[in-house]
């Protein structure tokens, strides 16, 4: 009996199988063939890695990473290998920080393209970009120049982050929240760029930086919803030591152009601020050292006071000191020079003050000005909004050779006396919209008894203060509680 392999395997290089085989190897199906073998063979390689425990060389990945993005790491999860979308290493658990930083920063997942011929050889292993993707990273205030530092050097491989959220804590404790953040980093030729965009505060936020090797330095920031922007040029000459240059910032319908060079502590001249208000020289001094402080002066070539105040005190019209939004971040001091500007009451020049901020308060201090007809006016205020019950505290001490002629513009015709003097104390209720006179003195000498301090108050607080505060600002009801009240 036959024996049934032999059968099989004579069947199969019988003359008729033979020609069959014939038949189908040919050009096609052999090319077929050989591609098909290659692409296995590449795969397989490729996909060799990912059988790989990389967990036993932490320390080897670590330090190639500190080589390729000057990165300090501390790998406390796993390492994987990824083939797809491209190969890639996975390291979950990485505490990461700048050099000479301080404090760490923790990312849960990363990812680090990698060269496919180099990877089983982890000492000769090419990283090329940083990827952090989907994450919530919580960063530190006291870290910002390290953090700034590092993004200035010089490196062959880029960073990018993608829809990540990026968050601290400021002096108050109360958390900064960037959203949707994404970052690109690259090194092409003799340009080191940066690209940033997040949104903060529902705000969209765009910035770019771009190093030309040996020449400026660009930043350009964008903040379409607010339409404001900023525009900077460094001189080559500059580094984290000393910076020189020039910027122009937009913000609404003002335009500020700035000269300036130092450290933390920039010095500012030849500098200017425009909008439709006013139009003012710029220079002094803006101090990073602790927090932000500025100590400038303006030297006012044009102003409209009474619309600027009303347009930035009270954005609804609606006559309220309380809606000025007056941050408590802003601190510093404005000295306030101007030759001359248009009033209700005529021209008035020769305008100095000292404008500072402090915590939220706004003080104006020593503040004098020459009004028509011989007079003058020296003032002080005080805008306090961190009480329970936020206040307006004013002093005011007028002078004029010919008070008969000057207050014919409150249409009071029939005051007789050219040379007087009258001194205000007292404090306006910026809740309730009262005023309270503390002291009244007229012609230094005469000072107004409390029945008639109280009658001036009830006609102030009708003509004057009946829709809001911002009311002494609105020369109609000045010009009517004069009347009312004199006339």
């Amino acid at each position: 009996m036959e024996n049934p392999v032999i059968k099989i395997l004579y069947s199969l290089f019988n003359k008729k199988s033979v020609s069959n085989y014939k038949r189908y190897l040919n050009k096609k199906t052999i090319t077929a063939g050989i591609f098909t073998i290659f692409l296995l063979t590449v795969i397989s390689y490729f996909a060799k890695p990912t059988f790989k425990n990389y967990n036993t060389d932490k320390h080897v990945i670590e330090k190639n990473i500190n080589n390729s993005f000057n990165l300090n790491v501390k790998i406390k999860g796993n390492i994987s290998y990824k083939i797809f979308p491209s190969p890639r290493l996975e390291i979950k658990k990485v505490n990461l920080n700048f050099k000479n930083s301080k404090k760490q920063i923790f990312l849960e997942t990363v990812y680090i393209s990698t060269s496919p011929f180099y990877i089983n050889n982890l000492k000769n292993i090419k990283l090329k970009k940083f990827f952090i993707l989907d994450q919530t990273i919580k960063i530190y205030p006291n870290e910002f120049k390290n953090y700034f530092k590092y993004f200035t050097i010089l490196k062959k491989n880029d960073i990018f982050l993608k829809n990540c959220k990026i968050f601290f804590s400021d002096d108050q404790n109360n958390k900064v929240l960037f959203e949707n953040v994404n970052l690109k980093e690259k090194f092409n030729n003799n340009n080191h760029q940066i690209v940033f965009d997040s949104v903060f505060s529902k705000k969209k936020i765009k910035l770019k930086f771009t190093d030309k090797i040996q020449g400026e330095k660009n930043l350009k920031l964008e903040i379409p919803d607010l339409d404001a922007s900023l525009s900077a040029i460094f001189e080559p000459s500059s580094t984290l030591e000393r910076v020189t240059g020039k910027s122009q910032i937009k913000l609404f319908d003002s335009i500020v152009t700035l000269n300036f060079k130092g450290k933390e502590k920039f010095k500012i001249d030849e500098s200017f601020f425009r909008n439709k208000f006013f139009n003012s020289k710029i220079d002094g001094e803006v101090s990073f050292v602790d927090n932000f402080f500025f100590d400038l002066n303006l030297n006012i070539n044009q102003i409209n006071l009474r619309k600027f105040l009303l347009y930035y005190f009270s954005s609804d019209k609606n006559y309220n000191f309380l809606d000025s939004g007056i941050s408590k971040k802003v601190n510093g001091k404005f000295k306030i020079y101007g030759k001359s500007t248009n009033s209700f009451v005529g021209r008035i020049n020769n305008i100095k003050m000292s404008m500072i901020f402090e915590n939220g308060d706004m003080k104006i201090e020593n503040g004098s000005a020459n009004l028509p007809q011989g007079s003058k006016i020296n003032f002080n205020l005080l805008y306090a909004n961190n009480y329970k019950e936020p206040f307006l505290d004013f002093s005011f001490n007028f002078y004029s050779k010919n008070s008969d002629k000057f207050l014919r513009k409150f249409n009071i015709y029939d005051f007789n006396e050219k040379e007087t003097s009258l001194f205000l104390a007292g404090k306006i209720d910026l809740i309730n919209n009262k005023i309270k006179f503390k002291n009244i003195v007229r012609d230094n000498r005469e000072k107004f008894d409390r029945k008639d301090i109280l009658n001036l108050e009830k006609n102030f607080n009708e003509f004057v203060l009946d829709r809001g505060n911002l009311g002494i600002l609105d020369f109609f009801r000045l010009k009517k509680f004069a009347k009312e009240t004199f006339g």
